[in-house]
């Protein structure tokens, strides 16, 4: 099955989901070879009114990942970039991803946000960690899940901001180092709530502040690794305790030897049994 506009063509290549309301596909647009989701919308009485709220309220020229809408077989169709790769979720969970990348990261996020100029209801579809795709070059995708756009268009976006950001530097959270990235998470609320370009300043800055920073050699201070540290302090005083008793023993042990050796040997050196057997001596 092929969707059909005057400028484009989208095989239809998956289905997502059908309801009764809409259905959900991934297609591919034959003239970029890019994949897309199209939700195809069967109400319309809806048509008028969302129609209307993605003109007033899409910046196509920024807002590239939104390709278009229009009507095909008496149905909306909306269409979204798709990307289909290792999620931001998978990668944290399975790679050992150094602080350096996880930065950058952060940063192509902020980047893209603003560069795009996402608006609130498509950031909070695209800002979890399931719907960031992260490429091998770190490169950064969305995908957008759309199928609430007919009852949930008033959502806040940028309250997800700060839950990836947590995620990405979920180590150094647990760990409360480095100091001048736990002042930037003070700040985030504040900063979320101005305009996103001072945000990626300040993240910007904050990365200068971290060139060279090596992760490995700050400590936590969390309470039990504090108490952690200090049990492990007193183990080591023990166990050179422990070394040094063992040392004198033996030292002792061969002193006595040497002193008084005939106290060790056998009374009169012969045996008087062996296991059941006994040997009698007749001299």
């Amino acid at each position: 099955m092929v969707i059909r506009t005057f400028e484009h063509e989208y095989p239809i290549i998956g289905v997502k989901e059908n309801t009764e309301k809409y259905d959900s596909y991934i297609c591919r647009d034959v003239a970029s070879s890019c994949m897309c989701r199209i939700m195809s919308i069967k109400d319309r009485s809806l048509f008028p009114e969302l129609a209307s709220w993605l003109t007033d309220n899409i910046k196509r020229e920024a807002f590239t990942d939104y390709r278009e809408f229009f009507i095909y077989d008496d149905k909306l169709c909306i269409v979204m970039k798709y990307t289909e790769g290792t999620t931001l979720s998978k990668k944290l969970s399975t790679e050992s991803v150094p602080l350096r990348e996880r930065l950058e990261l952060g940063r192509r996020l902020l980047e893209k946000i603003v560069l795009q100029d996402i608006p609130d209801y498509f950031l909070a579809g695209c800002m979890t960690p399931e719907q960031i795709v992260v490429e091998k070059d770190l490169s950064i995708s969305f995908n957008y899940p759309i199928e609430d756009i007919l009852t949930g268009r008033e959502q806040n976006g940028r309250k997800n901001i700060e839950t990836v950001f947590r995620l990405i530097f979920d180590r150094e959270l647990q760990r409360k180092v480095p100091e001048v990235l736990m002042k930037f998470f003070e700040k985030l609320p504040v900063l979320l709530s101005g305009r996103m370009i001072d945000l990626y300043s300040e993240y910007y800055l904050l990365m200068g502040a971290l060139e060279g920073y090596n992760e490995n050699n700050d400590e936590p201070k969390t309470f039990w690794f504090k108490l952690w540290k200090k049990i492990r302090k007193i183990l080591g005083i023990l166990k050179k305790i422990v070394i040094f008793a063992l040392i004198a023993l033996s030292v002792w042990y061969l002193i006595y030897l040497i002193i008084d050796p005939d106290k060790n040997k056998s009374s009169n050196g012969h045996f008087h049994s062996i296991g059941l057997v006994e040997i009698k001596n007749d001299g």
